[in-house]
């Protein structure tokens, strides 16, 4: 790295449910990450609304430096559309009445994410590490149109995969095989394990294990009163009360800003593309190549990290 650079330069492409948005929160507070972009793609998500509410959420706890993106484009297999609606519900939190006195985060149109990511990546004097909580289509779209870029990436931590659990799709024709976010574009996924990228998988295997607990956030709402942050994810969390709700993105996010909470193994993985078990995840002979799976993590160091950097803003 550069002697100006001595954090560690991220890019962050989420789809704009609760967990993403906590999760670009968590990366534009943590210290030693430089937020460098922030992209929306149209996943779990109506990408307007997520867009609008990501805008907000910058304007909200008063955060500055990443230029927010979106990426409209359809996905392959869409999310359900009861999934995707939350973005509406999230974009009218009360909270947010307070920014009508603030100069908003970012004024005009916002930049696709493919345009903003090349433009990163293309000029950064340092390899970026590209975090992704959402379909992988936006990057795939880039690396297909700029191969070499994969170059400057030193390593991609994906959400997504199920590999020795059940998956998380629910659709009629498959077989409940995949975890939604490679299932959404499961071409986009091959083609990034068709790079030579360093990519690290959080998977279903290890989200399975870490629910967000009543006891977890009893603890970020008794730190709300005195922490901007710290209440939005509140109000974030509050709507998916009742669901079976776990630290997908967060625990990626995490990944990104403290590895030394987790161990991972060494895995060759490979993905089908088509028919009835397409976005699923395994472990391959003969095709597919090695990445880094993660295995363990330390769930109270996990927990105090991300109450302690929500609790920084």
């Amino acid at each position: 790295m550069s002697a100006e650079s001595t954090l560690k330069q991220v890019l962050h492409d989420h789809d704009g449910h609760v967990d993403d948005l906590i999760s670009a929160i968590l990366l534009w507070l943590a210290p030693g990450v430089e937020l460098q972009a922030v992209g929306v793609t149209n996943g779990d998500c109506f990408v307007d609304q997520a867009l609008e509410a990501m805008l907000k959420i910058a304007t909200y706890i008063n955060v500055e430096g990443a230029e927010i993106s979106q990426q409209p484009d359809d996905m392959p297999n869409p999310f359900p559309d009861n999934w995707r609606r939350e973005s509406h519900i999230i974009n009218e939190l009360p909270l947010f009445g307070d920014n009508y006195l603030k100069e908003p985060y970012q004024q005009g149109k916002a930049r696709r994410s493919d345009a903003v990511f090349t433009d990163i990546l293309s000029n950064s004097r340092d390899p970026l590490t590209v975090v992704t909580t959402g379909p992988l289509s936006t990057i795939a779209r880039i690396l297909a149109e700029h191969p070499a870029l994969a170059g400057n990436i030193q390593e991609m931590v994906i959400m997504g995969g199920a590999i020795n659990v059940p998956g998380n799709v629910d659709e009629e024709g498959h077989d409940g095989s995949a975890e939604w976010n490679l299932y959404a574009d499961p071409g986009a996924f091959k083609a990034i394990l068709d790079t030579k990228i360093p990519l690290k998988l959080i998977t279903l295997d290890l989200t399975n294990q870490l629910p967000v607990t009543k006891e977890f956030l009893a603890r970020l709402e008794a730190q709300a009163e005195r922490s901007k942050a710290s209440m939005l994810a509140t109000k974030l969390w509050s709507l998916v009360k009742g669901f079976e709700y776990y630290f997908w993105d967060t625990i990626t996010a995490a990944a990104a800003i403290e590895p030394g909470l987790f161990k991972f193994k060494e895995m060759k993985i490979d993905t089908a593309t088509s028919g009835k078990s397409q976005g699923k995840t395994f472990t391959s002979l003969f095709g597919g190549r090695k990445v880094q799976v993660a295995a363990q993590l330390d769930k109270n160091a996990f927990e105090d990290l991300l109450l302690s950097v929500l609790a920084s803003k």
